[in-house]
């Protein structure tokens, strides 16, 4: 995709539609701030992993169809927005490589030290690594779906945040659930340990089944 195309992606992003991207983030500007900053980071290393030779312009892009989506009606139903964000992400990923012929002929007529290089040991490791990143999200997600919805409030209320904040939201949880903090420590404990084993579980057999692939 030129320059150009990229351009006019970004002009049809609409204050409101900003606005309501973040709404979905969080309710509280500061924390949707933080969220969408690591968010925009995610994105930005799925494509310079992948390859992408402008993974800032196209997690921006990404960004800015995700936030037209929401304000058409589409809603966020995952625990883990950035799901939502990198499903759209890989089918501008597709998109880029289907023009990837074209931005080699494009090449052509440069010397060969103004090829751009690639370390195809590194893009696999990394794509490695980010593969599994996402795996380990994913039963995250599936993990936290299984949880009762007190229980799920629970264990991400009691993790959310950062230092003062975090204080804070488990000050809050175990007055509304009204018990002490040591009691809300050991409930969290539990919970995230159980968590763990789930995650390990699902990540396990994801590894087998990626295994199984390779064989075949």
């Amino acid at each position: 995709m030129d320059s150009i195309a990229l351009q006019r992606r970004h002009a049809t992003l609409t204050r409101e539609a900003f606005e309501k991207l973040l709404d979905s983030l969080d309710p509280d500007r500061h924390a949707a701030a933080e969220k969408y900053e690591k968010i925009r980071s995610r994105l930005s290393n799925f494509f310079e992993y992948r390859g992408c030779a402008s993974p800032d312009d196209y997690a921006d892009i990404t960004i800015n169809c995700a936030a037209k989506k929401l304000d058409e009606g589409t809603q966020i139903y995952s625990t883990e927005p950035l799901s939502f964000f990198l499903g759209i992400a890989r089918n501008f990923l597709m998109e880029y490589w289907e023009e990837a012929p074209k931005r080699a002929a494009s090449l052509d007529h440069l010397s060969p030290v103004e090829h751009p290089r690639v370390d195809g040991i590194e893009i696999i490791q990394r794509e490695e690594d980010l593969s599994r990143s996402e795996a380990e999200l994913e039963c995250l997600e599936n993990c936290l779906d299984k949880t009762d919805h007190q229980n799920r409030e629970l264990i991400v209320g009691y993790y959310t945040g950062e230092k003062g904040q975090k204080i804070e939201n488990r000050k809050r949880l175990a007055a509304e659930l009204d018990i002490a903090p040591a009691a809300l420590r050991l409930r969290a404990f539990r919970l995230r340990a159980k968590l763990e084993d789930c995650v390990k579980s699902c990540f396990a057999t994801f590894a087998a089944k990626q295994n199984h692939s390779y064989t075949n």
